[in-house]
Order: structure tokens, then C-alpha cells, then sequence
């Protein structure tokens, strides 16, 4: 499925830019338990004042080092997929429901919706049709021509005939 095309069925007016963010972070560690104490470093963010007791947050923060962990044994990389990760509409956020719906429906939608030619698709198109016109009034032109011809091969038929008749040289 296709979250934001589903949202952009939903709200035809949502701007994808501004609106919502669709967002797929990939495989992520989800920790099995106790595991965080073993993979769990100090990462030192600034060193505090003098006489200052150091603050979690400020002075340091806690960390996994996944270096320090085994995959499988401590932690599994699972796949979450792709999610709504900003939500800026006045709407409630659609449920996974909604979005499924949704995305069916847009799917039906643009199935029966003829395609789209691109600009370059019309020209050709286009240049397609003319040519095609050309070639009827140029086959038209040639046949006028034809039966001109015709015509002036009988009035010279003609006059052979009737030149000696009235009495002229041939």
C-alpha cells in the first residue's frame, strides 16, 4: 500500500509537503529483555562546572552501543514499514482501516480513469493525425490531377477528330 497516495485520496486538498510526512525507516533493533543493560553506554554530552553535579541530559545521556550486542542473541531487526511519521491536518489521522480503504479505492479509480498522454505522447499524436490528413488531400490532389489529365488527353482525342471535320489540319 501506498500510504500518501491513499491520504492524497482521501484529502484530494492535503499538500504531501506541509500536510503529512509518509516516512519508512527501514529495518529497526527492537532490544529482547535485559539486553539494554549490557549494550548501554555514557555518551559524555559536556563536562559540568566546577562543584556542579553532572545532570542526565545536559551533562551526559545513556546510549545502546549495538557494537556491543549480538543480533538474534540480544536484539532482532524488524521491519516497520512505511508510516504516517507527521500529521498537520485538521482531520484526525486515518486509521491503518481507512488507509487501506482508501488505497483500494484509489486503485479502482485509476484503473478505470483512460491513461494520460504525456505532452510529448500528444504531439506525436498530433503529428500522427496530420500526417495522415496530408496523405488523404495528397492522394485528393492526385487524383484531381489524374482526371485533369485524362480530361486533357480526351479534348485532344476530340480535337484530332473533329479538326479534320471542319475542315482544319491535323
Amino acid at each position: 500500500m501506498n500510504i500518501a497516495l491513499a491520504v492524497m485520496h482521501l484529502y484530494p486538498g492535503a499538500d504531501p509537503m506541509q500536510d503529512f510526512r509518509v516516512q519508512d525507516n527501514g529495518p529497526e533493533p527492537v532490544l529482547h529483555e535485559g539486553a539494554e543493560d549490557k549494550g548501554r553506554v555514557r555518551y559524555e554530552i559536556k563536562p559540568p562546572e566546577e562543584g556542579e553535579e553532572p545532570i542526565e541530559g545536559i551533562h551526559y545521556r545513556y546510549g545502546i552501543d549495538y557494537n556491543l550486542l549480538i543480533e538474534g542473541e540480544d536484539y532482532d531487526l524488524v521491519e516497520r514499514g512505511p508510516y504516517i511519521a507527521v500529521w498537520k491536518l485538521d482531520e484526525p489521522q486515518p486509521t491503518e482501516a481507512e488507509l487501506q480503504a482508501a488505497w483500494e479505492a484509489y486503485q479502482e479509480a485509476e484503473a478505470n480513469t483512460p491513461p494520460q498522454l504525456t505532452e510529448i505522447e500528444q504531439v506525436r499524436e498530433e503529428l500522427a493525425q496530420t500526417q495522415m490528413a496530408l496523405t488523404d488531400t495528397f492522394e485528393q490532389l492526385l487524383s484531381a490531377q489524374d482526371e485533369a489529365t485524362s480530361a486533357q488527353l480526351a479534348l485532344v482525342d476530340l480535337y484530332e477528330l473533329v479538326l479534320p471535320l471542319i475542315g482544319g489540319d491535323v
